[in-house]
């Protein structure tokens, strides 16, 4: 059996490990109004293909309006994100578990917009929690966010070094080299994820700091304070106020920078939009591939009002979300193909 990927000591032989925390899962991808365990129901979606996934406790009913009729094959195929088996020892998940446990009671803590709040009393939660789930988003085989391999390292030998099953019981080195010179700024918009959907999402190519967005929380990651002074990225709007808010260490109680809704949901609609631009721009991109297969002598760009077709119908198709794939995709393609050149099968 494969070592532990925390403690690199321990058999990994732990399953069912969330790599987010349940308490923040739930509230993005659980059935509405649902908060207990087996109830996710979301999409993982990226610029190729989206799957859907589900958990156990959700009723066939319920599927049968999202897939359509359901069978052994579709239960057989269902791998719910975000859950992984044989990364962990026992130990560390339990150390894991503590931690979160400690975290998530400052879900509860609130300010108003535009002010900063300390989630807890005790220096280094935050950042052990943060880094921890950061750490693991990355290792998480097609997460689609990926931190630099010598910062990954670093994020693990912290974690290996300090997770404790109790948590008064650990002791920062505070000329541990590995902290020295690290820290991140967070924004939240308090009990956002109760009016409006969230999503998890790392950034793919900023390092400088590193982003993601998990439920109503934006965090930034620094791996040296002088990133803090470097080339500005505008995050999808969300700079004015990450200028706003508080960079953390590690030899500190955390603060976060409540965010407005508005202010919050015109960053997720700039995202989203972000999404769907580079969703359509690889779909385009595949149809003039495509066009050059079936059609070399014909340039290198399908017939603008196919193109369109395709994008129509795609858009327009009723079949059930949870088919909407790259394989409902291609037959799409397929079919307005031959519909456009009067092509019989």
């Amino acid at each position: 059996m494969e070592k532990c990927l925390i403690c690199n000591q321990n058999d990994a032989n732990q399953t069912g490990s969330h790599i987010v925390p349940h308490f923040l899962v739930k509230r993005i991808y659980n059935e509405e109004g649902e908060s207990k365990r087996d109830k996710e129901l979301g999409f993982a979606i990226d610029e190729n293909d989206s799957k859907m996934f589900f958990g156990r406790a959700i009723l066939p009913e319920k599927l049968e309006d999202i897939y359509g009729p359901v069978d052994e094959q579709l239960l057989e195929q269902n791998n719910i994100d975000g859950i992984v088996d044989n990364f962990f020892c026992d130990t560390c998940e339990k150390k894991l578990a503590i931690i979160e446990s400690e975290y998530s009671k400052s879900l509860k803590i609130i300010s108003p917009p535009n002010t900063s709040y300390q989630t807890n009393k005790i220096s280094f939660l935050g950042f052990i929690f943060w880094t921890s789930v950061i750490w693991r988003i990355s290792i998480m085989p097609n997460s689609g966010f990926k931190l630099k391999d010598k910062d990954e390292k670093k994020l693990q030998r912290i974690l290996s070094k300090y997770l404790n099953i109790d948590i008064n019981s650990i002791v920062i080195d505070v000329e541990d080299s590995d902290l020295l010179d690290i820290g991140y700024k967070i924004l939240r918009a308090p009990n956002f994820s109760d009016t409006f959907p969230t999503f998890q999402y790392g950034h793919p190519f900023s390092e400088r700091p590193y982003f993601l967005v998990i439920d109503e929380y934006i965090i930034y990651l620094y791996f040296k304070k002088s990133h803090l002074k470097g080339m500005i990225n505008d995050f999808f709007g969300s700079y004015p106020l990450q200028e706003m808010s508080k960079f953390n260490t590690p030899f500190q109680i955390e603060e976060i920078y409540s965010v407005d809704f508005n202010d919050y949901k015109a960053i997720i609609d700039k995202m989203v939009k972000f999404f769907a631009e580079k969703k359509i721009s690889k779909l385009v991109s595949k149809l003039d591939l495509l066009h050059q297969r079936l059609l070399p002598n014909q340039g290198r760009k399908m017939d603008l009002r196919l193109k369109e077709k395709i994008l129509k119908n795609i858009a327009n198709s009723d079949v059930k979300p949870g088919k909407r794939n790259l394989e409902n995709e291609l037959k799409i393609m397929q079919e307005t193909i031959m519909e456009f050149y009067q092509v019989k099968e």
